[in-house]
């Protein structure tokens, strides 16, 4: 009777011991699900520092993208094309030629030219040395004449005879003047058969063949040539914008075949006058082109920088609410955020300048801030 008695109260603590067990387990799993109830109603924020950075509002336009040189090249005399030395494409230095028109004729008048200036050459040294000759002989009877020995009439046609051969001297050295002048325009019409690059570029357009005769009158272009290391954009800038606006601004470019980046140019030219259609000035800015990215012909739009806060406070555009008609931002103190009065300046799609209610290194919530009341307490997370 003792052993079942025992038995039985060994069964019955135990079972006293599960249940109290269970009830323990129960009681500590509603705690913890309590704790994260509490702790999933703090909200969570993302913040972010505030910070000093240049700042600007773009003027936005756009245009088309021009090379910075380029040029039609014709020829600068008549003649048949004799050979082409370049292709479309090809990318050419200054002074380089490009064609050689056919030089037959134009040798034979060269050599005919020097022919003449070597005959003028001749002819003056047989007249320099009878003008030598005349000049000693006028000498010496100049002194026969002063004692008698000769008469007046004998002295006056040595004169004259010595005088001619000095007119006739001024007359061949004119002759040789002419003659040179004419060699000259020969040879220069040799080197008028090359054309030329007039300055290092690329070949666009070719317009001739071997064979084909090209003339002045009317003209003939021969080449196209464009030179790209730099490039220009024609933008449109309203009337309202025209005071904000100075040579040298910075502008971004983006054209449609490099989608994602960005060409940093400047304002080079400010056209003074308005397009009576559009009612807008033209603007060229000037684009690095070093790689030939940017090719001419390309759609560009244009974002211009007339005004640059430097050094400004700025927070994220999407930090900043409107309330009752005021600017205001959350800014972290502790675990907590406070909302705060500022004074905002100038903005652009991404940023805001801050005047005055914010200092260098607070933390301001810039996601998960809207409707949020005054000293809510939140969890922060750094951007």
């Amino acid at each position: 009777m003792i052993r079942r008695g025992s038995v039985f109260l060994m069964i019955a603590l135990g079972f006293t011991l599960v249940i109290w067990g269970c009830q323990f387990s129960n009681s500590e799993e509603e705690n913890t699900t309590a704790v994260r109830k509490v702790v999933a109603q703090i909200p969570t924020v993302k913040v972010t520092i505030v910070n000093r950075a240049d700042i600007s509002v773009p003027i936005l336009s756009t245009g088309t993208v021009l090379p910075d040189h380029e040029s039609k090249i014709g020829p600068k005399i008549s003649g048949t094309v004799e050979a082409v030395y370049v292709e479309e494409g090809d990318q050419v230095v200054e002074r380089q030629t490009l064609a050689q028109l056919d030089q037959k004729d134009l040798l034979i008048t060269e050599r005919q030219c020097q022919a003449a200036v070597k005959v003028a050459e001749t002819q003056l040294q047989e007249a320099e040395l009878k003008a030598k000759n005349l000049r000693k002989e006028r000498e010496r009877l100049a002194n026969l004449l002063q004692k008698k020995g000769i008469s007046q009439q004998k002295y006056d046609e040595i004169d004259t005879a010595y005088s001619m051969a000095v007119t006739g001297l001024e007359v061949i050295r004119a002759q040789i003047v002419s003659t040179k002048e004419n060699l000259a325009m020969a040879r220069q019409k040799l080197r008028d058969t090359k054309a030329v690059a007039p300055f290092s570029g690329l070949i666009v357009k070719r317009f001739i063949n071997k064979g084909e005769y090209v003339t002045t009158m009317p003209p003939a272009p021969l080449f196209y040539i464009v030179n790209i290391d730099k490039v220009k954009t024609e933008v449109g800038l309203s009337e309202v914008h025209l005071s904000q606006v100075t040579i040298g601004d910075p502008v971004d470019i983006i054209v449609d075949a490099y989608p994602g980046n960005t060409f940093r140019g400047r304002v080079s030219t400010i056209n003074p006058m308005v397009d009576p259609i559009s009612r807008a000035f033209t603007l060229k800015v000037e684009i690095p082109n070093k790689d030939h990215r940017v090719k001419p012909g390309m759609f560009a739009r244009a974002k211009i920088y007339p005004e640059i806060h430097r050094g400004a406070l700025v927070v994220p555009f999407k930090s900043v609410i409107n309330r009752g008609g005021s600017t205001h931002v959350y800014v972290l103190d502790g675990d907590t955020v406070r909302l705060r009065k500022v004074t905002p300046g100038i903005t652009n799609e991404r940023e805001i300048e801050v005047i005055d209610g914010l200092t260098e290194g607070e933390v301001v919530a810039v996601e998960g801030h809207y409707g949020m009341a005054d000293r809510t307490k939140v969890r922060a997370l750094r951007d």
